[in-house]
């Protein structure tokens, strides 16, 4: 991705067509959002209420947990195309100031859409309006970011603008962490019984026991993604500070690692494996904040003008 960081592409006629391929892609998953969200809502506010809230005389809730799983990998995407979208935007032919503008509204319209299902749910049915309204909000951002990113321009003052484009991923890390513990909260629980009872079950509460083919399952699908958010955040932290980059990689990656296969230790060996998800899930969200609060610290410092960094001679900005 190093044509993100320099722009240095024109002369490239490979990257000029990887580029535009992943643009279309970018147009490709903007239309699947409108068919996912037609065939899940309907573009109907009254189908949005029956999915958060149930009949009117009927009414049955969604469930919390639901809704912590869905935000957590919505805002978990929803880093990732803020990453693409706004290296895209970086080099369009708007000042320096055109280009922030875009980012930040880009960024809030996306995040107030991902927190959406929250706003619905404890606003009441009476807000239903506002998943279609943020929806269209955050689809129209999209869409504008794209068309703008397409007229290529100079790179003045992409130190700045990359300085709060990873001020804003920082702020979305945050939040992703928020949500984990959310998440955790609803569907397991703060205690490492709790942690045996999800995992081994329990039959006096007529709690299933998870199955070692579902947790692979969930395990392998988590390692790509985890790989490709702890990378990201790691190579963001390298470029502001200088200090602790070694040890809070490996720790990222090892906490991660280990927090992803505990589950199927658990059923694997025992409930003595409950303490080992316990900690290190903790271990792992207590990092990701420490990583984030770095960024934060350090661009504030830097007054979003932070020095390039280098390293046998090539530069990383």
């Amino acid at each position: 991705m190093k044509f993100f960081w320099t722009g240095n592409f024109k002369s490239s006629k490979p990257i000029q067509i990887a580029i535009s391929f992943f643009i279309f892609f970018i147009f490709l998953f903007w239309v699947g959002n409108f068919i996912y969200f037609g065939l899940k809502f309907g573009y109907s506010v009254e189908k949005i209420e029956y999915y958060f809230f149930g009949e009117r005389d009927f009414p049955v809730e969604i469930s919390p947990s639901q809704i912590a799983e869905e935000v957590h990998v919505n805002l978990f995407v929803f880093s990732l195309l803020f990453l693409c979208i706004s290296a895209i935007l970086a080099y369009n032919s708007f000042t320096e100031k055109m280009k922030i503008y875009f980012i930040i509204v880009y960024a809030v319209s996306g995040l107030l859409y991902v927190v959406s299902d929250y706003l619905v749910l404890y606003l009441g049915r009476k807000f239903a309006f506002l998943k279609l309204v943020l929806f269209f909000v955050f689809q129209i951002m999209i869409l504008i970011s794209v068309l703008v990113g397409l007229k290529r321009g100079s790179k003045n003052g992409f130190g700045k603008i990359l300085a709060i484009i990873i001020f804003l991923f920082a702020i979305f890390n945050l939040g992703f962490v928020f949500f984990n513990f959310v998440l955790f909260a609803n569907k397991i629980g703060f205690g490492i019984s709790n942690v045996a009872e999800y995992y081994l079950g329990n039959p006096q509460k007529f709690m299933k026991p998870k199955s070692l083919l579902g947790l692979i399952e969930v395990s392998y699908f988590h390692f790509l993604p985890m790989a490709l958010y702890l990378i990201t955040l790691s190579h963001f932290i390298f470029l502001v500070s200088s200090k602790f980059n070694v040890m809070l990689t490996i720790l990222l990656f090892s906490s991660a690692l280990i927090d992803n296969v505990s589950g199927i230790l658990i059923v694997l060996f025992g409930a003595s494996f409950a303490f080992v998800k316990f900690i290190f899930f903790f271990v792992l969200q207590i990092l990701l904040l420490i990583s984030s609060f770095v960024l934060i610290y350090k661009l504030l410092i830097f007054k979003f003008n932070f020095p390039n960094r280098a390293h046998n001679g090539n530069r990383y900005l």
